[in-house]
């Protein structure tokens, strides 16, 4: 079964990784950097003082925002500039950078989930293999450390793909015990779900590999 790729296939735009902003920016705490807001990470000071993440940008409160690397993250805790931007004393979890890498891969899961819920994901070589026949594919993920013949052919298809947590980490959306590929359909002709899960995915594998281990 030949996976040459579909001309119908949408573009996926990364928008956190444009270097032009389109609209409005935000201040990086610790680089100082006039950003998009897709390239940032909003913070807010909870009720009790501890520093919150706020992902979906909706929380009360003044944000702080710092750009969406670990290594800018451990700065500003490093350098207490929480507290320096809130202008108050806070409370800065240890774990804080470990939290924001789980929350983002945790947001795209969750959109990956209602893709499956949905019938518009499917795992396994040979199912995203059919789909991809199909020309119903608009998004391949696939496993943190695949290699082989699987990911050279997928990658020859020339459709999006990234890269998605560890196989039992994907198996989990899916009800297996580990999912190394997986295949998303296209959805509309705007093909703006596509986006939210690929940009996802791309947002979090930036944040990690600017991680310091």
């Amino acid at each position: 079964m030949s996976l040459a790729p579909s001309s119908l296939a949408p573009a996926v735009i990364d928008d956190h990784l444009s270097t032009v902003p389109a609209g409005p920016v935000r201040t990086c705490i610790a680089t100082g950097e006039e950003l998009a807001p897709e390239r940032l990470i909003r913070f807010v000071v909870g009720p009790d003082g501890e520093i919150v993440p706020d992902l979906a940008r909706r929380l009360p409160g003044r944000g702080l925002w710092l750009k969406a690397e670990r290594l800018v993250v451990e700065q500003a805790m490093a350098k207490n500039l929480f507290a320096r931007a809130a202008r108050r004393a806070v409370k800065v979890p240890e774990d804080l950078a470990v939290r924001i890498e789980w929350l983002l891969l945790e947001r795209v899961l969750e959109d990956l989930s209602r893709a499956r819920r949905a019938g518009r994901a499917v795992s396994g070589f040979v199912r995203v293999e059919q789909m991809i026949g199909r020309n119903g594919a608009g998004l391949l993920l696939v496993a943190e450390g695949a290699d082989g013949d699987g990911l050279a052919k997928l990658r020859a298809t020339g459709l999006p793909l990234e890269r998605l947590a560890d196989g039992q980490t994907l198996g989990g959306v899916f009800g297996r015990e580990q999912a190394i590929y997986v295949a998303v359909a296209r959805d509309d002709a705007s093909g703006r779900f596509i986006q939210r899960i690929a940009g996802g995915a791309a947002r979090w594998r930036a944040y990690r590999l600017n991680g310091a281990g």
